[in-house]
């Protein structure tokens, strides 16, 4: 009778051995979840406002923030004072951080060629108040470049560069020994190399003049080019036609010829004569 309750009791102990070792493990499982690794963390340089590309990176624009080690950017800056007094070579963006290769070498000042696309080239022209949009044109609109070059006895005028970007505009007082002093101004422009060819031959040729255009127009017009007479509504003189050009008179009429109807010949009179050659006659006539 013993005997038969032996095997269920092992099996329930060996069953109850196994559940307390599997409520173990799970124990443990749970206890290596709940355990939060620490996350380290550096000092790195962040904008706190956004910094405008060409402009020189202040103090008060950027601070020093901890972040986790794996956010950081490799060639971020880590201590303020690299970064504050350089010139931010492109726009900085609010909790952004400021990567070193982001700005200019320390010592760099913001100057044009920091503003100045790469492929272009800024040229540097007088320009007169009075005529040249009288002062109203400012750094950052855009300009219509008119030439006027005088060709012969007349002059002619065209506009030949459109939605030219102004880079700067400048004013000095010069005055020489005995004259009243007065005020020069000076446009810079941005032009690519080929523009930049062209209005140097015109600017050394004739005179330039700018065209102030509307704030978001950069439309490309096709215009021709006007001579003094075209503007004012001069009627151009007709052009005599060379002489070799012109057509020849028509030929003078020619009396008809006269028809000569050839008279019939008349008959003469002819001599006939019989020779005798043997047997054989023969007949002349003449």
């Amino acid at each position: 009778m013993q005997s038969r309750w032996v095997l269920p009791v092992i099996a329930a102990m060996l069953a109850l051995v196994t559940t307390l070792a599997i409520m173990q493990y799970l124990a443990g499982l749970r206890r290596q979840v709940n355990v939060v690794q620490p996350i380290k963390l550096e000092s790195v340089v962040v904008a706190k406002t956004a910094i405008a590309g060409r402009s020189v990176v202040n103090a008060n624009q950027v601070e020093l923030r901890q972040l986790p080690v794996m956010a950081i950017q490799p060639q971020a800056a880590r201590r303020t004072e690299d970064v504050v007094g350089r010139v931010a070579l492109s726009p900085i963006y609010a909790d952004q951080q400021i990567i070193s290769n982001a700005l200019a070498p320390m010592g760099v000042n913001a100057g044009l060629s920091f503003a100045l696309p790469s492929d272009k080239r800024a040229l540097t022209i007088p320009v007169n108040e009075v005529i040249d949009v009288a002062g109203f044109v400012f750094p950052g609109d855009r300009v219509d470049v008119i030439g006027t070059v005088s060709e012969k006895d007349n002059s002619v005028s065209k506009i030949f560069l459109q939605d030219i970007p102004v880079l700067a505009v400048a004013q000095t007082v010069e005055q020489k020994p005995g004259e009243q002093p007065h005020v020069t101004t000076s446009a810079t422009l941005a032009l690519t190399p080929d523009q930049a060819e062209t209005l140097t031959q015109v600017d050394n040729n004739g005179k330039v003049r700018l065209a102030l255009r509307p704030a978001g127009v950069n439309t490309q017009v096709q215009t021709s080019a006007k001579t003094t007479e075209v503007a004012l509504g001069v009627p151009a003189a007709p052009i005599p036609a060379p002489a070799a050009l012109t057509s020849p008179p028509p030929p003078a009429a020619v009396p008809p010829l006269p028809v000569v109807i050839p008279q019939p010949a008349t008959m003469r009179e002819l001599h006939i004569v019989e020779i005798w050659r043997a047997t054989q006659k023969s007949t002349v006539s003449f």
